[in-house]
């Protein structure tokens, strides 16, 4: 998603309904210790230590990170093995190809948030932005060396590197997942709230690799109690510890994000003091999804949130505007080739402009003109703008594979590297 660069709090947080999607990227509970062998041992050799983290990344973040390298280095070996047809010592023949591929390849990665050990790996979600990982990052190696020749080590080999680096790394995630993402004990949990955000808290920890089990709602509502629903509401909120007790749950999440009556305070407090542990439902929207629930979320939560200090730092300024001008420089010129076509397909099909443009409003409420390949038909909002619907009878049929595959949000790239927006930060609305 293409974000507006504005001066709000939440600057620095890409936010989604994540619930609304159903997508979830859940990190393992690691209370099981029935693997045996080979991966029973790397398991304990990581179990209590997944929290202590260098330089942002905890200790199983730096295991993909090292394993990722092996693996770029392996197809090296294979890719010069398929081209020249025997085996080359890449890492003594090609240094500086090898320097450069494990220097690039893991920072694209990381764009992608495949260094995020919270994200389930087993998914074809996880496939897909491998895939633009290391498309990306080939294609900056690939451009590089073609400025730079290096020797016999030409584009056609980057080209057979990148194919086999795709399923070296996708193979790589999938291993992890097989021995990292187990999650067989469960902690028995309970949620305050039956309401919008209980269930959608509830939408999430019910994922297979959720390390939570509901056992039921805690709700004062009535008409709420009255329900039938899975799970149910099993108590009142002055009965929490009881019915934990109950129930077998030692941690109780927050759902409640507005109107936190006194006394649902004091009985939280006491939960605490009787040795539950209360979580509230963005840290853990946050922890499963490294996404910030903001329809679930009330102002209170932005007054004790970290990064305001992040507004006032110039370098951190500078450092941001830096990297969206190189991406999207990076971005335009690797994606010119399809977005020519698809301009080609656009015009062949309706008459009327290529590009689609409206007006934005950017950081610090000034107006701008946001850019698009038109997917819907010549003046589709003659009669005044509105929302787009499902099965859309403006939307052409150019556009419809358009809006499947968001090609038709390419030229906001160019945005981006006017300075209009960024790729980290709020979306820009319309006046």
């Amino acid at each position: 998603m293409l974000t507006n660069q504005t001066e709000d709090s939440n600057f620095y947080l890409h936010v989604q309904d994540s619930a609304a999607s159903g997508e979830a990227c859940l990190e393992s509970h690691e209370g099981s210790n029935k693997k045996s062998g080979f991966f029973r041992g790397i398991t304990e050799t990581f179990k209590g230590h997944n929290r202590s983290e260098f330089i942002g990344f905890s200790n199983k973040g730096w295991f993909l990170v090292f394993g990722d390298i092996l693996f770029i280095l392996l197809a090296h070996y294979i890719a010069t093995w398929i081209r020249f047809g025997h085996p080359v010592n890449v890492i003594s023949f090609y240094t500086r190809v090898c320097v450069f591929t494990v220097l690039i390849y893991p920072v694209t990665m990381y764009i992608f948030d495949l260094y995020n050990v919270s994200r389930k790996f087993q998914s074809l979600e996880t496939v897909h932005r491998i895939v633009f990982g290391i498309t990306i990052g080939g294609s900056v190696l690939i451009l590089i060396f073609f400025i730079v020749p290096y020797g016999q080590y030409g584009r056609g080999i980057m080209a057979i590197h990148m194919a086999i680096a795709w399923v070296l790394l996708i193979g790589w995630r999938f291993v992890y997942g097989l021995i990292f993402q187990s999650t067989k004990n469960k902690i028995p949990t309970i949620i305050l709230g039956a309401g919008q955000s209980g269930r959608a808290v509830y939408n999430i920890l019910k994922f297979p690799l959720s390390p939570y089990e509901v056992r039921g709602f805690i709700d004062d509502n009535r008409a709420l109690q009255e329900i039938s629903m899975s799970p149910t509401v099993i108590g009142t909120c002055d009965q929490l510890v009881e019915v934990a007790r109950q129930v077998g749950a030692t941690t109780a999440i927050m759902a409640i994000p507005k109107n936190r009556p006194t006394d649902l305070i004091r009985n939280i407090l006491h939960a605490r003091l009787n040795g539950i542990e209360v979580k509230d439902t963005p840290d853990i929207f946050e922890k499963l999804t490294g996404r910030i629930p903001v329809k679930h979320i009330a102002d209170q939560w932005l007054l004790f949130a970290d990064g305001f200090y992040l507004l006032h730092k110039e370098y951190m300024r500078k450092f941001k505007r830096l990297t969206d001008l190189v991406v999207s420089a990076t971005v335009l010129l690797v994606t010119a080739p399809l977005l020519g076509l698809a301009a080609l397909a656009i015009r062949l099909e309706s008459p009327g402009p290529i590009m689609y443009t409206q007006e934005r409003v950017g950081k610090s409420q000034q107006t701008f003109t946001i850019y698009k390949l038109r997917s819907m038909r010549h003046n589709a909002e003659a009669s005044g703008a509105r929302w787009a619907e499902k099965k859309d009878p403006r939307v052409t049929r150019v556009g419809k594979w358009l809006r499947l595959t968001h090609i038709d949000e390419l030229p906001q790239i160019w945005n981006i590297f006017k300075g209009d927006m960024s790729f980290v930060g709020p979306r820009p609305e319309r006046p």
